[in-house]
């Protein structure tokens, strides 16, 4: 099932990071989240798909991908 994400590029890393925003909930207020560090954003790691943990500080840029693949 398709779904939104919020893009992360990471400063030194090739692959990007993905933040999967919840069924039900607007991308865009995920991306306000985070931008204003917010709600899940407040400490320096940010949890990506993967059960993985990124610093907030190492993130260079966000975007938001719709319609992702979730197969």
């Amino acid at each position: 099932m398709a779904y939104d994400a919020l893009e992360l590029e990471i400063i030194d890393q090739e692959q990007r990071e993905y933040i999967r925003v919840n069924d039900g909930d607007s991308v865009q207020d995920e991306l306000v989240h985070f931008l204003k560090r917010t709600h899940d954003y407040q400490l320096a790691w940010v949890k990506v798909e993967g059960d993985k943990y990124v610093r907030y500080d190492r993130i260079a840029s966000v975007a938001v991908r719709r319609g992702m693949d979730g197969s």
